[in-house]
């Protein structure tokens, strides 16, 4: 009788060893789940993070493009320094000044009168 013990507590273990690493198989399948689902909900997702770099480099893009328009207004600046006749031309067209005994003639639409003046007697 032995021998039958012997066998039946082989497969007794055989069934235990089986039953331990569909357990571990389990675990890890839930485990990997549990990973998966975190990473992509929440603050650190990756759904979040692919999200924030588009961002990043989106803000990157305008630095970029806001540095070059500094770059040229400042070219711009400087040339006013280098260049007084051309602040007198953007003083005169945009401001509408004029210089010290200057006559300016100012054309415009005229205004269409209701009824014709009576000439003075």
């Amino acid at each position: 009788m032995q021998t039958g013990r012997v066998v039946f507590s082989a497969q007794e273990e055989l069934a235990q060893a089986r039953a331990a690493r569909k357990r571990r198989l389990v675990f890890v399948a839930l485990l990997a789940i549990l990973i998966s689902v975190l990473s992509m909900a929440g603050n650190r997702s990756l759904v979040k993070i692919y999200q924030m770099g588009k961002a990043k480099a989106e803000q990157y893009r305008e630095i970029a493009r806001l540095r070059q328009v500094n770059r040229d207004l400042t070219r711009e600046v400087q040339s006013f320094g280098r260049d007084p006749a051309r602040v007198e031309a953007i003083a005169r067209e945009e401001l509408g000044l004029v210089k010290p005994g200057e006559v300016v003639y100012q054309f415009g639409v005229g205004r269409p009168t209701s009824a014709p003046r009576a000439a003075p007697r």
